[in-house]
C-alpha cells in the first residue's frame, strides 16, 4: 500500500506541475486574461483528477492490502521452511563442527595472545582429586576462575549459551510443543486441572497419630513444611520450616517476565510463625527479594529464627533484602548445624550437595553456591536404649530444590546413604524440556522417582511444576508421567509418590502406625484424570 500510495503522489506531482508550465506560458502570451483562464481550467482539472484518483484509492484498497498480506503471508512461509530446513541440518552438525570452531578460536586465542575474549566458557576442564574427599564424597569446588562448579560434571554447572539461544529460537517458533499447552488456555481449565485449595492462617495439625511431618505445598519450590519436635503426640510443638519463598508474580529481575500461571495458595501474612527459612540458589523463581524483604519485615523468624543459604548468599541477602548478618547462617556441602532447639529436641540442618548452577545476571555465573537441604529432628530420650546418645532421631525432610539427576555419579545415593534414609523427599518434577538444553540442569519425573529410591525416602512429593512455564512441556504432563514410572518400578501414586494441588496438605505417617496397604494418604490429583 505504501509503493502504491507513493507512486500516485508522484503521479499527481508530475500532473501538476505540467500545468504550471502551460499556465505560465499562456500567461506570458495572453496577459492577465489569459492567466485567469489557465488558472480556472488548472483547477478544474485538479478537482477532476483528484476526485478520480480517491475514487480508484476506495475501490481497490481492500483489494490492494489483501493480495499485498497475501503476498507477504506467502513469502514469510516460504521463509520460515527455508529457515528450518537450514536450522536442523545445523543442529546436526553443531557438536562436530562448532565444538573444533571454538577449540581452534581457544588455541588462536592462546597463541596469539589475544585478551580475554571469555572463550573459557567453553572449556571443559577435567575434575581434581581434591575435589573429592577420601570416601569419593564431593566437596564444596571451584574452578580455576573462582567459580563454583558441579565436580562429578563441570559442563552441567556452565551451560553453552549458544544452547540457550537455540533453545529460545525453538521456544519461539514452538518446534518443541505448542504455547498454548504450556498453561492453561482459559481460567475454567485452570480450576479444574489446577485448582488451589484455600487454607487458614495455620497449617492444619497432624491427621494421624506421632505424623514426623507435616508438608503444605504453596506453590513451584515453596514449601511449609512442620517437623515434630517431640515423641509425645499430644504435645503440638513443632518446627516450621519455608523452602524458597517466592511470592512475585514474575519469576524474572522485572516484573513483566515470566508470569505466574497459579496465585500462591496463601499469602505471606497467613504463613505464620517460622523457626526457619531455607534458600536453594539465586535464580528467581527460588530466590525473591521482594518476597524475603517482606518476610523480614512482618518479623516471621522472631528473635531465633535463621535463614539458611548456601556460600556466597549471606551478602546477597544482607545487601539487598536488608536481613542482618547475624540471622543468616552460611554453609557449604555436608556442613550442618544445630543451633536450633525446641521443647528438648534440636533440628539439624545439612547443606547437601546438587547438580544445577547459579546465576542472577549475566556477570555473577556461579559466583554463589547452590544446594539441596536435609532436615533432622533429634530428641531427647531418656529411655535405655538411648544411654549412649541422649538424642534420637523422630523425623526427617530432604528438600531438593532444583537438580539434575546424574546418570553418571551416586550423587543421590551418596545423600541417601550419608543423611537419610527420610521420611518424606520433596524432588522437582517439572521444566525438563526440550531434554538436550535442561537435562544436565533439571530432572524429568522418570529421574524423579530414581532420586525417590537412590534417597531412600519413605514418601515423596513432587513439587517444581504446575506454576510457571519455565520449560517447554505441556502443564498437565510432570504427574502423568510421574505415575507411568511409579507403576513401571512397583511404587504407588497417591500413596509411595504423589502429588498436590495447589495449597493441600499431607500428613506423613508414622512408621509405627500401620497403615492400609491398599489406601492412599492423598487424594488422586484431578491431572491424572484426563484423557491423554
Amino acid at each position: 500500500m505504501d509503493e502504491f500510495r507513493t507512486s500516485r503522489e508522484k503521479f499527481k506531482e508530475r500532473f501538476f506541475m505540467h500545468m504550471f508550465e502551460g499556465c505560465s506560458v499562456s500567461s506570458s502570451l495572453s496577459g492577465v486574461a489569459m492567466k485567469k483562464s489557465a488558472n480556472l481550467r488548472r483547477l478544474k482539472y485538479m478537482t477532476y483528477y483528484r476526485n478520480y484518483y480517491h475514487l480508484i484509492r476506495q475501490r481497490y484498497r481492500k483489494k490492494l492490502s489483501a493480495v499485498f498480506l497475501r503476498e507477504r503471508a506467502t513469502r514469510a512461509r516460504n521463509l520460515s521452511l527455508t529457515y528450518n530446513k537450514y536450522y536442523q541440518r545445523f543442529r546436526q552438525d553443531y557438536h562436530s563442527k562448532f565444538l573444533s570452531l571454538f577449540s581452534r578460536a581457544r588455541r588462536a586465542a592462546k597463541n596469539r595472545h589475544l585478551p580475554i575474549l571469555r572463550l573459557n566458557l567453553f572449556r571443559i576442564e577435567k575434575g581434581k582429586e581434591e575435589w573429592f574427599d577420601d570416601e569419593g564424597y564431593p566437596k564444596t569446588s571451584r574452578n580455576a576462575r573462582g567459580r563454583f562448579v558441579n565436580p562429578w560434571s563441570i559442563s552441567s554447572s556452565t551451560p553453552p549459551f549458544l544452547k540457550f539461544l537455540l533453545w529460545r529460537k525453538e521456544r519461539l517458533f514452538d518446534l518443541n510443543s505448542p504455547a498454548s499447552l504450556r498453561q492453561p488456555n482459559s481460567l475454567e481449565e485452570r480450576n479444574l486441572y489446577l485448582p488451589t485449595l484455600e487454607g487458614s492462617s495455620t497449617l492444619h495439625r497432624y491427621t494421624t497419630r506421632n505424623s514426623p511431618v507435616h508438608f503444605k505445598w504453596i506453590g513451584h519450590s515453596t514449601c511449609l513444611v512442620e517437623m515434630r519436635s517431640n515423641h509425645d503426640a499430644k504435645d503440638e510443638k513443632s518446627y516450621r520450616i519455608l523452602t524458597d519463598p517466592v511470592f512475585s508474580d514474575h519469576a524474572a529481575p522485572i516484573q513483566s517476565g515470566v508470569p505466574r500461571m497459579i496465585p500462591p495458595a496463601c499469602s505471606i501474612d497467613n504463613i505464620g510463625q517460622l523457626d526457619a527459612v531455607v534458600i536453594s540458589h539465586d535464580h528467581y523463581d527460588h530466590l525473591d527479594v521482594k518476597s524475603l524483604r517482606e518476610i523480614e519485615e512482618k518479623n516471621l523468624l522472631g528473635e531465633s529464627g535463621k535463614y539458611f543459604v548456601p556460600l556466597g548468599h549471606k551478602r546477597y541477602l544482607h545487601q539487598e533484602c536488608g536481613i542482618h548478618e547475624d540471622r543468616i547462617i552460611e554453609m557449604e556441602w555436608w556442613q550442618s548445624d544445630s543451633s536450633l532447639t525446641k521443647n528438648k529436641s534440636k533440628l539439624k540442618v545439612t547443606c547437601a550437595p546438587a547438580q544445577h548452577w547459579c546465576s542472577r545476571t549475566p556477570f555473577d555465573r556461579n559466583v554463589r553456591l547452590w544446594c539441596s537441604w536435609a532436615f533432622q529432628v533429634d530428641a531427647y530420650s531418656p529411655s535405655e536404649s538411648a544411654l549412649n546418645s541422649l538424642y534420637s532421631p523422630i523425623s526427617s525432610f530432604y528438600f531438593a530444590g532444583d537438580t539434575g539427576f546424574p546418570e553418571s555419579f551416586p550423587l543421590h545415593e551418596q545423600i541417601g546413604d550419608r543423611l537419610g534414609p527420610f521420611d518424606l523427599c520433596a524432588i522437582p518434577i517439572g521444566a525438563y524440556s526440550p531434554e538436550w538444553f535442561m537435562k544436565e540442569s533439571h530432572c524429568n519425573p522418570e529421574d524423579s522417582i530414581k532420586m525417590h529410591k537412590a534417597l531412600r525416602s519413605r514418601f515423596s512429593v513432587g513439587i517444581h511444576w504446575g506454576t510457571w512455564a519455565l520449560a517447554d512441556e505441556p502443564y498437565f504432563e510432570p504427574p502423568l508421567l510421574m505415575k507411568k514410572a511409579a507403576e513401571r518400578d512397583g511404587l504407588r501414586m497417591g500413596r509411595d509418590v504423589f502429588v498436590l494441588r495447589h495449597g493441600e496438605s499431607v500428613s506423613i505417617p508414622n512408621k509405627t502406625d500401620v497403615v492400609d496397604e491398599n489406601s492412599s494418604i492423598v487424594s488422586p490429583h484431578p491431572i491424572l484424570h484426563m484423557n491423554n
